[in-house]
């Protein structure tokens, strides 16, 4: 009976907001170098891109506009507190952009956002590229969905051949919950009272993160087709696996 009253409970477990309207950056001009800009919200770092204060979203502040026909790629990255990554993982990024077409005309512009670990020397695109072509200001938004505590995150341009300008960033953090079930890999026997349990559907191998209830990770190991489990006492546990690039979450009642 305890395990049909957990298993009807619903919950979600969510990190924290960050928003930054870009108001407290200083005026700087195009470069070829990094630059590094210690907000409230956090670090962050530009390349190839110019601060002004007549072409933001509202009636007053700044924006940051990318520059276009630069030899490297114009990118603004968030780097978290004190540039050790983003706390609580990320969840969904949001931000307003636009194709600004004053001088150079054009039919529109193109970026992607990415994320990496702290350390590590390759990015993950997140979705497709997004192409801008309105003059007008809109909110686009993308679902990360990633738990680590170490994460970076880049909106990087691709074609470079024209302006872009992007205000008002939110990011929310990484959300633990129940709902959104993927069963394209699950967990087998589930409940169980063995100490190894396996994993059917995608093949290869697999990140697997066991959290308890209150979003204390309390396993996390890269196996292939099972994993040992005999540190868990009894009890319900949500597991996230990483998987050819996508992430499932499963449900896991210990007996």
């Amino acid at each position: 009976m305890v395990y049909v009253v957990f298993l009807c409970f619903f919950f979600v477990l969510t990190s924290g907001q960050v928003t930054e309207n870009f108001d407290s950056l200083s005026d700087i001009t195009y470069g070829n170098e990094e630059e590094v800009h210690n907000l409230l919200s956090g670090t962050w770092v530009s390349l190839g891109c110019i601060i002004n204060s007549d072409k933001e979203r509202g009636d007053s502040g700044r924006a940051v506009r990318f520059r276009h026909n630069n030899e490297t790629k114009s990118y603004l990255e968030f780097h978290g507190t004190n540039a050790n990554g983003i706390a609580g993982g990320i969840g969904t990024v949001s931000f307003w952009v636009r194709h600004w077409t004053d001088n150079t005309g054009g039919s529109g512009v193109s970026f992607n956002v990415e994320y990496k670990q702290k350390d590590a020397s390759t990015w993950t695109q997140v979705g497709n590229e997004t192409q801008v072509n309105s003059p007008d200001y809109m909110q686009k938004s993308f679902t990360v969905n990633q738990s680590a505590d170490d994460l970076y995150l880049r909106i990087i341009s691709v074609g470079n051949t024209e302006r872009l300008l992007l205000d008002d960033f939110e990011l929310t953090g990484h959300t633990l919950g129940f709902e959104n079930w993927h069963q394209s890999v699950s967990i087998y026997p589930n409940p169980t009272q063995i100490k190894t349990v396996y994993f059917q559907g995608m093949p290869g191998s697999k990140e697997v993160m066991i959290y308890d209830l209150h979003g204390k990770q309390l396993l996390h190991k890269t196996v292939n087709e099972h994993l040992n489990i005999e540190s868990l006492v009894p009890g319900l546990y949500v597991a996230k696996i990483h998987v050819q690039q996508q992430i499932f979450t499963e449900k896991l009642v210990v007996r």
